[in-house]
């Protein structure tokens, strides 16, 4: 905003001359609607600069650092889940080789001196070819896990088998420190399962490429 000094004299112009008075009132009107344009305009400035400040800190710090915090919390909670249902697995196959190995001890009256031959002949049933604890079956029902756990998706192959690998050695130690024969052949076969189907998921992807 600028002002001059001919629009305060045409502004101050009552007739052919001007007063002293007169002349000294419109000067100092002047200087102070000078002043007060200038200050205005330094002000709306100002205000301008520290809007424009405040608005770029709005939009772009808080935003940002939101949507990276939430994404941090999603991927957290996908990782905490995955690794509790691992967790599960491992003690569910746990379980189930204890299981196993506590029927083969039956039949060797390792465990328990108290068994009937009954009793032993009962639980060498469950070892044998098509029981509910031979090596087929066992490894079967742990490689239906692992892939129901997996979702379909082959690169979950390797932490699978590493959560199969604690799960047995977890049994071995619950079963006194080695487990029986019986279990480390069923160690084997899921082992072999694995590696069957990692070679699977790789030919399958060949064609697909």
């Amino acid at each position: 905003m600028q002002i001059t000094n001919n629009s305060v004299y045409n502004a101050g112009y009552s007739g052919a001359t001007w007063s002293t008075a007169a002349a000294k009132a419109a000067q100092k009107a002047s200087s102070e609607a000078a002043d007060t344009a200038v200050k205005e305009e330094a002000s709306a400035s100002d205000k301008k600069v520290n809007q424009d400040t405040f608005t770029k800190t709005g939009n772009d710090k808080p935003v940002t650092y939101s949507k990276n915090q939430l994404n941090s919390a999603q991927v957290q909670s996908l990782q905490q889940a995955e690794q509790a249902r691992q967790e599960s697995f491992s003690k569910m196959l746990q379980s189930m080789i204890v299981k196993q190995g506590q029927q083969s001890n039956l039949t060797l009256f390792g465990m328990k001196l108290y068994v009937s031959p009954e009793q032993s002949a009962a639980a060498a049933k469950t070892l044998e070819p098509g029981g509910e604890y031979s090596v087929d079956a066992v490894a079967g029902r742990i490689m239906d896990m692992a892939k129901a756990l997996s979702g379909g998706d082959p690169s979950k192959i390797e932490e699978l088998r590493k959560a199969v690998e604690k799960g047995f050695k977890a049994a071995g130690v619950e079963l006194g420190g080695e487990l029986p024969s019986i279990s480390q052949n069923t160690y084997t076969e899921v082992m072999k399962r694995f590696d069957d189907w990692a070679n699977e998921s790789k030919k399958t992807s060949g064609v697909e490429e």
